[in-house]
Formats: C-alpha cells, structure tokens, sequence
C-alpha cells in the first residue's frame, strides 16, 4: 500500500538509497559546475563517513517504518526479463552503446544489473569498465517521485545528470508489486511516452503534501510552472482543492522548496527567514491554484508563505533557519538546516551541525538530541515502544551528523521518499 496524506503523519514506510560506489566512482571533473560532466554535489565525499552518517538516518527512520533501500527495490523489478530488456534499451540508446556493451549489460542477472545501473560499471576495483557514467544523487531519493494520496508523481528531473534516476524509478513504478495498487499519473505517463519532456520537469523536493486537499509546490530551478499546472488539474481530479505555489529564486542554494521550508508538527514549520522578508531579494512570491470551469483558477496572494498558508487552514509558527541571525541563516541554508523530515508530528529528523537552527528548536519547545540520545531515551523512558514515544506529547529533533552528507546538496528530507504515512493524528503533538 502506498499512501501519503501529509507531511507529518507517522511515517509507516519509506526509501532511501545509501551513499556507495557510485561516490567512491566520482572524480573532480564531476565537481565541477563549468563540466560537462558535472554531478551536481559540491565536493568529493568520504564514502565511509557518508555511510556512518546515513546509517545513523536509516537507524531513526527504523524506530518508526519499515525502511526499504531502492536498490533492493530495483533488484526485485528486474527480476522480469522484459523489465531488464526494456532498460537497457532504453540505456543503451541514451549512452549510445555498441553492441559488445550491450551484450554485457545482457549477459547480467538483476542482482549483477541493478548495481551496474547505479554506478555505470562492470566488474569491481580499479579493473571496472565504465559505461557510463554514476548516478550518485539517487541517494536523494524524494527526488524520484512524490506522493499526494494514493497518486504517484515519478520525477522528470531538470538537470541531464539525472536522467537515468527517473528509467529505473519507471521500473519500480512499474513493475514492483508495491505499486501495483496505485495510479501513476498521467502527465508522468505522457512525460515518459515522449523520452522525457523538458518543459514539464518536477521532482519531489519541490512538493510538499499537506492533506488530503491541500498541496505546496515550489516553481523552482528544478519543477516548472507548465508541470505544476498539468499536476494541478490532475489533482483537482483526485480530490484536492487547493494547489499553493511558491515562486522560488532560480538558484543552487534554494533548488527546491524543501531546502527552504519542511513542516514540523500541526503547528510549526521550519523556514529559511530570506523567503518572507518583504521586498528582500530571495522573498518568495506565492499563487494560489484552484478548479475552475475552464481547468485551473490562478490567483496571486497579496502576503507571505505563512500567511498564505494559514489562509488555507494552516496557520504555523515558524522556527527559523540560523535562529533568523542573518549571518547564521544563511550559512546554516546552505547545510540544509531548514530541511527537516518528520517520523510523526513533532519528531523530526535534521543535521547536527546546524546549531543555530537547533537553538530555535529548542526555544519552541523540541528535545534536541543525537541519534544516540534518542534510542536510549526510547529504550529508557519508553521501553522501546515507539508508540508509546510518538503519544507522550513530546516534541523531538533527532539530529544526524550530516558533514559529508550535506556535500551533495540534500537534507533528512531530500534523502528520503516516504510511501506510507499514517493521517496525522488530531490528538498528537
């Protein structure tokens, strides 16, 4: 089952991606911006520490869900050989390999192909032949699609580096069995059907499910507006009634809404205070979409994101990024200190090195604590019981050590793509 009808219910299942060899694969040319064989991440990362870091997320996410690795996910597609062939023709057309790569990539069971698919390389050790090139931003894994009800959104991302993340998320989508109880939409499937359409990209950082009628969409570097209105009216068709868009600034720094706002409980958000400084030069400007005899209603909204939030039945208290300091705010965005993901309402999972950020929390009323901290404290306080934890009416934020992690340019959130969460209970914090 695959259902999400908010940003905070109790997460029941999500995926995630460890970082691995395709980083160990990386070289400074794919560091590079001005390449064109640019990655996307900002610096080379120490893969061990990378993968202490994650295993530290994958440890909180597992207090609360089922946690499901995407190339497990992977594997298991392309178990079926039509699935196999149908990727690697669709790779070799792209990559333009020749016969004899072909063949290789043919001659590989799913256990052998969906690692090659991740890292671009045959064989192990300084010995692999590459053939083409990684793909080490799948550790982002919101990016691959997003979830509003029952409706799977798969990503058509905006940069060439991550075209192949959304062929093999088509192979989960579908042919896993996971999927199989839900509706793709259908501008995603008219978005395949043309190789991938430029001017109508989306990924999942850039949308944010707050109920069960009410979607955040960021019109961003990476999720245009020609997408969001086709994504409008199919959801309209699903139930929901309102489609609130943020009007980001086209820049690395806020590449999508998530890296700027993430809710926390019923009651509080977490914002990068640039966005809703009224005539300042990063202020977000938000339009609020809406059915309408002819498709789509398109409004402009005369105030902030909060307040066009609350005019929508969403009124929150922000806590702000760098404790609001303009020096601290800044720096601690650039490390994601805005980008939080919720196990339930107000238990959120963030970086550790963001301190102002922290500072804030706490002066709302959160328990900052390390991964450590909160497994004793559940093991502790509450016997292991998680339920028990998520009905006390504590608020807590589990920060992750995120140094090399944050390398790449993603948060708790980016790096996780929930498909199950409970409906956010009335009675919790």
């Amino acid at each position: 089952m695959i259902r999400v009808t908010s940003e905070i219910g109790r997460l029941r299942r999500v995926v995630v991606q460890p970082p691995g060899i395709a980083h160990e694969r990386m070289l400074p040319r794919h560091i590079d911006p001005t390449s064109p064989d640019y990655l996307l991440f900002d610096d080379l990362i120490h893969v061990p520490t990378a993968r202490d870091e994650h295993a530290q997320l994958q440890a909180v996410l597992g207090v609360v869900a089922e946690v499901v690795e995407f190339e497990d996910l992977l594997r298991e597609a392309l178990e079926e050989p039509e699935v196999r062939a149908d990727v690697i023709e669709q790779i070799g057309i792209h990559y333009d390999l020749h016969g004899s790569q072909r063949a290789v990539l043919e001659s590989l069971d799913a256990a052998e192909l969906a690692p090659t698919l991740i890292v671009g390389t045959v064989g192990g050790g300084l010995d692999a032949v590459e053939l083409f090139p990684p793909i080490p931003n799948l550790i982002f894994t919101r990016d691959l699609a997003a979830v509003l009800g029952d409706l799977v959104v798969v990503g058509n991302a905006r940069k060439p580096a991550r075209w192949r993340e959304a062929v093999l998320a088509w192979a989960v989508a579908d042919h896993h069995p996971l999927f199989a109880g839900n509706e793709v939409a259908a501008i995603s499937r008219w978005i395949r059907m043309r190789g991938g359409s430029a001017p109508l990209t989306v990924e999942g950082g850039d949308v944010l499910c707050l109920s069960d009628s009410v979607a955040l969409v960021g019109a961003s570097e990476r999720t245009s507006w020609s997408m969001i209105l086709q994504l409008a009216r199919e959801l309209f068709d699903h139930g929901f009634s309102s489609v609130l868009v943020v009007e980001m600034p086209k820049q690395r720094s806020s590449m999508h809404l998530d890296t700027v706002f993430t809710v926390l409980d019923h009651r509080t958000c977490a914002v990068f205070p640039n966005i809703l400084e009224t005539g300042g030069p990063e202020e977000v400007e938000v339009v609020h979409l809406r059915r309408a005899a002819s498709g789509v209603e398109v409004e402009e909204f005369d105030g902030d994101l909060l307040q066009a939030l609350a005019s929508v039945g969403f009124s929150m208290e922000p806590v702000l990024c760098g404790g609001g300091h303009p020096v601290h705010a800044v720096r601690e965005q650039w490390t994601d200190g805005a980008n939080y993901v919720a196990l339930a309402p107000g238990v959120v999972v963030g970086y550790a090195r963001n301190e102002h950020t922290a500072a804030a929390m706490v002066g709302v009323g959160f328990e900052v604590l390390s991964v450590r901290e909160f497994l004793d404290l559940l093991r502790r306080d509450f016997h292991d019981d998680p339920d028990a934890l998520l009905a006390s009416g504590r608020r807590y934020a589990v920060h992750i050590v995120g140094h090399e992690l944050s390398r790449g340019r993603g948060g708790p959130r980016c790096l996780t793509l929930p498909l199950l969460r409970d409906p956010p209970g009335e009675g919790m914090p």
